[in-house]
């Protein structure tokens, strides 16, 4: 870890601001992948820029040890994780994520195993608190996108409420023209009507014949947006 002259700590997985090179005139913000040496740091960018030109980028982000592994990985609640004796020496290095389309998680080692963790699980285990239920055992994300892994943006939900999701995932992507929609856009504007009007979302979900998870995303817009 380096500290600058303005006493900021840089270190892998925090969020740094530089002027971009010439002919362009705009400042940049990118993520520390490893400080190579006490001149210069490798960006998530590509980007390899001289310490002295880095600011730090003040943010919410916390860090905190990964369960099981303490003394190697650092996650933070926007889910980042960075190893702290990479390669195993004592270099700081954020790790790369895998499978990033769709449900993004980092490889672990401990010793000769490897884990493949999921981040958005990680990151709920971390910094949410423990589910009230058992049945409450699966995360999702709240906007539905799989890529946002910030704690904010993190649930627990149960098999159902999964479902239900993941059909509303589809409904984002078809609307009524998908197969397993079982509502129209009319009924979608009537049940945001009928919450205006002080329905609560179980009284909704039993007139219209879908589960309340259904209605309160709809009633959030989180669902059926282009309604």
């Amino acid at each position: 870890m380096y500290i600058l002259q303005n006493g900021a700590l840089l270190v892998a997985g925090r969020t740094v601001a530089y002027a971009a090179l010439p002919p362009r005139t705009d400042i940049v913000e990118a993520v520390i992948v490893e400080v190579i040496n006490k001149d210069c740091a490798e960006l998530d960018n590509g980007d390899i820029v001289p310490l002295e030109a880095l600011t730090l980028v003040p943010t919410e982000e916390e860090w905190r040890p990964v369960m099981e592994f303490a003394d190697q990985y650092l996650l933070s609640s926007h889910g980042k994780v960075v190893s702290l004796f990479y390669g195993r020496t004592r270099r700081q290095r954020l790790l790369r994520v895998v499978s990033p389309r769709r449900y993004p998680s980092v490889s672990l080692h401990h010793r000769s195993l490897v884990t493949q963790a999921g981040l958005n699980r990680l990151v709920a285990r971390h910094f949410l608190p423990p589910p009230t239920e058992a049945r409450f055992r699966h995360v999702v994300p709240k906007d539905g996108n799989h890529l946002n892994l910030r704690v904010e943006n993190l649930q627990w939900v149960d098999q159902q409420e999964r479902e239900d999701m993941a059909v509303l995932e589809r409904f984002h992507r078809c609307g009524a023209s998908n197969a397993q929609s079982k509502l129209t856009p009319e009924a979608v504007g009537q049940i945001r009507l009928l919450a205006a009007q002080g329905k609560n979302n179980q009284q909704l979900a039993t007139q219209f014949g879908v589960s309340r998870p259904a209605i309160s995303q709809i009633v959030r817009r989180l669902s059926w947006r282009s309604v």
